[in-house]
C-alpha cells in the first residue's frame, strides 16, 4: 500500500503551495492565513500541515503521527487550579 503524501488542505482543495505563496504575499500567520482563505476551517486534520508549512517552507509532508504522540502538535496545558486561602 502505497502512502499519499501530504500536500493540501483536502476539504477547500488549497494546496499547501498556493497558501504559502498567499501567506508571503500579505505576510499572514496561521490564523491571519485561515481567515483569509478558510483552510483548516473544515475537518481541521491539515491544521499541523500548515503551522509545519509556515514554520519550515515546507509544502509536501509524510503523514504524521496522531497528535497525542506528538507533544509539539499537543494543545497547551491549562492553567493550575486557583487555591483558595486557608483561613
Amino acid at each position: 500500500m502505497q502512502i499519499m503524501p501530504v500536500d493540501r488542505c483536502v476539504c477547500l482543495s488549497l494546496t499547501f503551495d498556493s497558501l504559502k505563496a498567499t501567506a508571503a504575499a500579505k505576510s499572514l500567520d496561521f490564523d491571519a492565513l485561515k481567515q483569509a482563505t478558510g483552510c483548516s476551517t473544515g475537518c481541521t486534520m491539515c491544521e499541523p500541515y500548515i503551522r509545519l508549512m509556515l514554520a519550515t517552507g515546507q509544502t509536501c509532508f509524510q503523514p504524521l503521527p496522531p497528535s497525542g504522540s506528538r507533544p509539539e502538535l499537543a494543545p497547551p496545558a491549562s492553567r493550575p487550579a486557583t487555591q483558595v486561602p486557608r483561613p
